[in-house]
């Protein structure tokens, strides 16, 4: 893998072809392919499939695209000479949004005008992701902007960056002429789709379909990019969805799109946290490149992976001789790569001395940036073994343990798991049990795709699930040791307790109320299996504590009374939790929206329950 070959990759998934991309770089075609292809043999998988109109890039490609920028954007800011302004550490601009990342208008602005920030505020290094959750306070981050869908009535705060209007992807009369209008007889005769959509997206669709009397649309995880289920469907369908979602990939795959018949449209909007002036400056940036005619972003490095390696080797060991050992290589080689990348940069980076190196201040100023770059690269090899043909097929999720098989989650999770395994009946879905320590630490280190915990203070990216699951201390009802009804925080801490470890969320969340109350729980077992748990208070005279609706439907027939916890009371809210090192893939975005609706539906039927008398 070299910096050329990343610069020729992004550059070709921003055309319908290798050909078209190719020319405009004024090379021939072969050598393009030549590089991408190497590139795919060195990380393992597959970045562009052969459509009707050339090669287009995969989903993989798009979840490359997006972890190269990064790279490349270091490099060109060391060879125009902004590295000399960055201090240590350099203060972060983040830029965030939502937003599916499809290599369409949206994502080319956005990386047209963080370079275009680098030349005004050299000193910000920007970090943009896509398909990050946008919560409602950012108050905590000096510069943040959030790209985002906005209502009907945007806040004056939020900048309008565009309309996007919806259209219909359709294979209805292919012949037809892309951009008509379809009316709303021939859509009552479609199959509806919608693909994986932001909630109020696809309330705003739904909604759309009912006031003209359209049937329900379908939620469908149909890459966007790729099309690659709908291109061969032969029953005829239309996917209503934003333009800039879908657009691209249509256009690749000769898929028509129709305009609705009445206008329906969501406003893109930007929506600054914090006072630092380089948001605001990025913001404006990024509305005047989306009101230009679209171009390209295009990358040419001209410092090498190879030079950015030797040179942090001989930043670390400050001797030739001894960088040339760590890396296996010559003296000559070493000392040769070093004079190219001092040409290159028009620098000296070292003074020669007769104890060995010493770094300049041009040295000590790239050391970031090419660091960063280097464990970026060497970090994509290891991410790519996850996306790999042979793992593609392969998703892993974790959970807390389960009390039992008929509690609200176990419920919502083997009905959400039920409809996922009939859409993605390829995919080998695995589910692991953990304490919650253990599940973050997976998903930071990418060893599983996402994980259900209780909701906590989290480095990775966190989706609420809105859930509220009142804590209760469950003993046997046979010669009960607390009389029915509330019990106090206090009380519980002085029972014969059994409990989990203090690596179980569950524990965590206990031991916080009580700090918090200035007390402390001693229990007398503590056991990492909730099973085990529940069978040593049916046989001994000892209590437990655990999510209410985890117990209650078992409570009657195992014999167990369960008591509320009052002054003050205790509820566990659960999470999804992803990594924010990588974008979650499509199929594994539909299984958290399933998870969400079936948990949504459980914790609705727990509340009707609570009504019903008796």
């Amino acid at each position: 893998m070299e910096t050329k070959q990343l610069s020729y990759f992004v550059l070709a998934c921003q055309y319908r072809n290798h050909a078209e991309a190719a020319a405009d770089a004024g090379m021939s075609s072969s050598a393009l392919s030549e590089n991408i292809s190497q590139l795919e043999q060195g990380l393992g998988i597959k970045l562009f499939q052969r459509g009707p109109l050339g090669h287009y890039p995969t989903e993989a490609a798009r979840w490359l695209y997006q972890r190269v920028e990064p790279i490349l954007q270091r490099i060109e800011a060391a060879e125009d000479g902004t590295y000399a302004a960055i201090p240590v550490p350099a203060p972060r601009l983040e830029v965030s949004t939502p937003l599916q990342f499809t290599l369409g208008r949206l994502s080319r602005a956005i990386s047209l005008s963080v370079r275009y920030l680098r030349k005004e505020h050299p000193q910000v290094i920007p970090r943009v992701r896509f398909d990050v959750p946008i919560e409602e306070d950012q108050s905590d981050l000096p510069a943040h902007v959030a790209i985002r869908y906005g209502g009907d009535k945007t806040p004056y705060e939020d900048a309008l960056l565009y309309r996007d209007d919806w259209i219909a992807v359709t294979n209805y009369e292919r012949a037809g002429e892309p951009g008509r209008s379809l009316d709303f007889d021939a859509l009552r005769r479609l199959l509806i789709l919608v693909p994986p959509l932001l909630p109020a997206q696809r309330r705003l669709v739904r909604a759309y379909c009912a006031a003209h009397d359209l049937p329900e649309p379908i939620a469908t995880a149909e890459d966007v990019g790729t099309f690659p289920y709908l291109s061969r469907e032969t029953r005829a369908w239309a996917m209503l969805a934003p333009r800039s979602l879908v657009a691209v990939g249509a256009s690749r795959l000769q898929l028509d799109y129709a305009v609705l018949p009445v206008e329906l449209s969501s406003p893109v909007v930007a929506h600054v946290t914090g006072t630092a002036q380089p948001a605001r400056t990025f913001v404006d940036h990024l509305q005047r490149v989306l009101s230009s005619p679209p171009r390209p972003v295009v990358y040419d490095p001209r410092i090498t992976l190879r030079q950015m390696r030797y040179f942090l080797a001989l930043m670390d060991q400050l001797n030739v001789t001894a960088a040339a050992r760590k890396l296996h290589v010559v003296q000559p080689a070493l000392s040769s790569q070093l004079r190219k990348l001092e040409a290159t940069l028009g620098v000296n980076l070292f003074e020669r001395q007769r104890t060995g190196l010493k770094p300049l201040a041009d040295a000590h100023g790239l050391a970031g940036l090419f660091r960063d770059g280097v464990e970026a690269c060497d970090q994509l090899v290891v991410q790519a073994n996850r996306i790999a043909p042979g793992d593609a097929q392969k998703i892993t999720i974790g959970v807390v343990p389960l009390a039992t098989h008929i509690g609200p989650l176990s419920e919502a999770l083997a009905a959400a798991i039920s409809e996922w395994t009939g859409q993605h009946a390829a995919i080998k879905l695995q589910l692991v049990e953990a304490p919650a320590t253990a599940l973050h630490r997976w998903v930071e280190a990418g060893e599983i795709s996402f994980a259900i915990v209780e909701t906590q203070v989290s480095r990775s990216s966190q989706l609420d699930l809105r859930n509220q699951d009142r804590m209760v201390v469950v003993t046997k009802s046979v010669d009960a040791i607390l009389p029915p009804g509330d019990v106090e925080l206090a009380k519980c801490t002085t029972l014969p307790l059994i409990l989990p470890s203090p690596v179980f969320g569950l524990r965590q969340l206990l031991d916080q109320a009580a700090e918090s109350e200035g007390l402390a729980f001693a229990p007398d077992m503590e056991i990492n299996s909730i099973a085990m748990i529940l069978a040593l208070v049916r046989r001994m005279r000892l209590a437990t504590i655990l999510p209410e609706t985890a117990i209650q439907n078992v409570a009657h027939a195992e014999m167990f009374q369960l008591n509320p916890i009052g002054s003050p009371s205790i509820y566990r809210r659960l999470s999804i939790v992803f990594s924010t090192d990588r974008s979650l893939t499509n199929a594994e975005r539909a299984l958290v929206e399933l998870l969400k609706m079936r948990l949504a539906d459980a914790s609705r039927q727990e509340f009707h329950a609570s009504l019903e008398p008796g």
